[in-house]
């Protein structure tokens, strides 16, 4: 599977063959379809596992917290922003990937089914931590949690392809940092139109 991700991330979906993936890990041409009854079953297979220790690290990162902080949405995104860049930076070539997948979901059989599960797993998160931070004062939306939870996820996917197309051209936790801090600019703007 690294080697698949290495030739996905190199060469794209559609580039890649399983040939070049055997030559990549080093096996005969056939040994790959031991594993993976196609390329398209091996990209799948490679989507689903990107997200293999995020959950665990922002757990982790939220946990490390001081008590008062965990109660904190506005914290908590932060954190849970920040961790996601932590892993596309240390997961590149599997962000990548991801990222292909996103685009080329409607494409390829099985992956948009993953890709809508996925994402609105992600939504969903992104809505209740909004909606637990409206309800604590922290900010205010201007407009329903939902569309602010699909901009957050569209933020974080351009942050991503940012990424790749300019490595280590920014900071990962000062965009975190950003985006909430956007967040509260809503609050404001949304206050003034009150007024």
């Amino acid at each position: 599977m690294r080697a698949a991700q290495r030739c996905f991330a190199r060469l794209g979906f559609f580039s890649t063959t399983m040939d070049d993936v055997a030559a990549e890990a080093g096996v005969s041409k056939g040994t790959p379809y031991l594993y993976f009854e196609s390329k398209a079953g091996l990209f799948r297979a490679l989507y689903e596992a990107w997200s293999c220790g995020l959950s665990e690290k922002m757990e982790a990162a939220l946990s490390s917290l001081p008590e008062f902080e965990r109660r904190s949405p506005r914290t908590n995104l932060r954190v849970v922003l920040t961790a996601i860049g932590e892993h596309v930076m240390a997961e590149p070539d599997a962000c990548r990937v991801l990222v292909e997948a996103q685009a080329q979901a409607r494409q390829l059989s099985g992956i948009a089914e993953a890709t809508a599960t996925s994402q609105a797993e992600t939504l969903a998160s992104f809505e209740r931590l909004l909606e637990a931070g409206v309800a604590s004062g922290e900010w205010r939306l201007a407009g329903r949690a939902d569309l602010h939870a699909r901009l957050l996820l569209a933020a974080v996917y351009g942050l991503m392809s940012q990424w790749h197309l300019e490595p280590d051209s920014f900071s990962w936790a000062e965009a975190a940092t950003a985006l909430v801090n956007q967040m509260s600019a809503t609050a404001d703007a949304s206050q003034l139109e009150a007024l």
